[in-house]
């Protein structure tokens, strides 16, 4: 179990996955070498890892969710199948493990029979699936998960971001530039890599390196993330929640459910529950809290599903094996 140090570490790589250890050694209180050995340590045991990915929202390109009933002997199997696919970037276990959840992403022009969903649909093993597009997704800033007992105040937050407030994840349309993505495959291994690691790594002048990446992150081209395996710090149950809600209330109740502490994820969706949001909580007893107080009290919410998630196989961009997070 992680202890207080780890999550305010934690807390600092979530508000900014490339702050520098001196910043965050400051914030959490301690030096800057027992910060890194932290760090250090989290990332060996699979707990963390800092991802640089593109974020361009490509016009292209749309993102479902797929919900897989499933005989339960072949959720495994099936779960390791999809986490092997790079269109595949989320997959878990639901529902006690008769249910598989994943996002995937399409070509917008895609033709009948193409992705993820024909290639496993006609086996034996799923039983009936549903498939939701993901018409606008909230992320960033004060939409990331922050349900923590001792959250850092603002003046900590100011002092990590040198000034600045978190603010929501950008919608850029704009790709990664041909010159740019040896940049960004150099750092999809480490996301913290330093500036002067890439400056070999790619044979560039570091102030080339310095400038470029710079110029990524402020355009929105690339964004900074975090995988994390929140059991590690005490944080152990998760559901998805599936809502029905008045039209003319989606947009403001995504925007309320956002900004709530135990959302990590919130969307708004096709097909009978217009509204699906990933919430983690310490136990049953706090998402029942949850749900039933901070929850319920939102106008506009109708009626609320509760998928109780089961277990990982794959997070945003990394796989997970017997509970730790792998590359």
């Amino acid at each position: 179990m992680m202890d207080l140090v780890d999550e305010k570490i934690l807390q600092c790589l979530m508000l900014d996955g490339r702050a520098s250890m001196r910043r965050i050694a400051e914030v959490v209180g301690v030096s800057e070498q027992t910060a890194t050995r932290r760090y250090r340590a989290m990332r060996e045991a699979g707990v963390l890892r800092v991802l640089v990915s593109e974020a361009a929202a490509a016009a292209s390109r749309r993102l479902w969710l797929l919900r897989l009933r499933c005989r339960p002997a072949a959720v495994p199997r099936l779960g390791t199948v999809l986490a092997a696919r790079d269109d595949v970037s989320w997959v878990a276990l639901h529902s006690g493990g008769a249910e598989l959840m994943c996002t995937t992403s399409l070509p917008a022009d895609a033709a009948c029979g193409t992705g993820v969903l024909p290639q496993i649909s006609h086996t034996a093993e799923v039983l009936s699936f549903t498939t939701h597009l993901v018409l606008h997704s909230y992320s960033g800033g004060p939409a990331e998960w922050s349900g923590f007992d001792e959250p850092l105040g603002d003046a900590a937050k100011r002092h990590l971001l040198q000034g600045h407030t978190p603010r929501r994840r950008m919608v850029t349309h704009s790709p990664v530039p041909p010159e740019d993505r040896d940049l960004l495959e150099a750092l999809r291994g480490d996301g913290r890599a330093t500036v002067s690691a890439l400056s070999r790594t790619l044979n560039w002048p570091q102030s080339r390196v310095r400038g470029r990446l710079q110029a990524l992150l402020d355009s929105g081209a690339v964004s900074v993330d975090v995988d994390v395996m929140l059991e590690a710090f005490g944080y152990r149950t998760s559901a998805t929640l599936f809502l029905q809600v008045s039209p003319d209330r989606i947009a403001a109740v995504c925007e309320t459910l956002s900004t709530h502490p135990q959302t990590s994820w919130v969307a708004a969706v096709t097909g009978s529950a217009n509204i699906v949001a990933a919430v983690t909580c310490r136990d049953s007893n706090d998402l029942f809290t949850y749900v039933t107080e901070r929850l319920g009290g939102v106008p506009g919410v109708m009626h609320v599903e509760i998928v109780p998630l089961l277990s990982r196989v794959k997070q945003a961009a990394t796989r997970v094996v017997g509970g730790r997070l792998v590359q």
